[in-house]
């Protein structure tokens, strides 16, 4: 009953969505740092590759470029919101469902 009534409230459903994107951000930040020492052989993304290589095997440009994202991701997210709040609810659906799936592959992977 109570998933009921958070669906017919449009803007927690949003702030739910919007928090777990965050999340889901933040824990992949927290992996690369505490695999940091292991990541130049395992990150999979070629752009994570480059910036490892380019900061000299250290992740730190990695993280930053990530946060960075993260924030700029959020922030568009959350003005497409406040001006158009059904296109804002359906972006953060979408990214939410890519976030998802990325948390599965972290943890499963």
């Amino acid at each position: 009953m109570m998933s009921v009534h958070f669906l017919k409230r449009p803007a927690a459903l949003f702030v739910a969505l919007w928090l777990f994107l965050i999340f889901v951000s933040v824990f992949d930040g927290y992996l690369g740092v505490r695999f940091r020492h292991e990541l130049h052989q395992t990150e999979l993304n070629p752009v994570g590759r480059l910036l490892i290589n380019l900061n000299g095997g250290q992740v730190w440009l990695l993280l930053v470029a990530k946060f960075v994202g993260t924030v700029t991701a959020a922030t568009i997210v959350l003005l497409i919101y406040g001006s158009r709040p059904q296109l804002g609810l359906t972006i953060a659906g979408v990214l939410a469902a890519l976030q998802l799936a990325l948390l599965l592959f972290l943890l499963l992977s």
